[in-house]
């Protein structure tokens, strides 16, 4: 009997493992914080939704380095353009998970109801200044990554 125990003990070890590798060790970003990054990405999709990329990446983007960055934002507006295209009006957006690094250097992700399917979006947001600003931007069609995060 005992070592029917062992083994049932060793073997739900054994299970449980992998599923505790998988967990995310990275911490959510705190419900404040993530209040506090919503005026800029509330305009972002509000923007998107009236159908100008230009100016949402713009503004998203307003007192970083990206707005010096031309062509690399003109990358993610041409792309950006295409998914509004292939997908149609933007119907609402809602968070999949944050998740934080440093306290000061976290993500969002977010699912963006389109007419046609969602998109994906990442940000990536550093607090300085008292203010969470956008160091990158993730825009995607495609979902299994998501799947594959901790």
């Amino acid at each position: 009997m005992r070592t029917t125990l062992l083994l049932v003990a060793a073997v739900a070890g054994l299970l449980a493992g992998p599923a505790a590798a998988q967990q995310d060790p990275t911490p959510p970003m705190s419900a404040q914080s993530l209040e506090e990054t919503r005026p800029r990405s509330d305009a972002f999709f509000q923007t998107l939704r009236a159908g100008d990329p230009a100016k949402a990446y713009r503004d998203l983007f307003a007192g970083t380095m990206m707005e010096t960055k031309a062509a690399e934002l003109q990358t993610l507006i041409s792309q950006t353009q295409m998914l509004l295209d292939a997908y149609g009006t933007l119907t609402g957006w809602s968070v999949i998970r944050t998740d934080c690094i440093t306290p000061t250097m976290c993500r969002t992700a977010y699912q963006v109801d389109m007419k046609n399917g969602p998109i994906f979006v990442v940000l990536t947001l550093h607090r300085r200044t008292g203010d969470w600003l956008p160091t990158t931007v993730y825009v995607t069609d495609v979902v299994q990554p998501f799947f594959d995060l901790p």
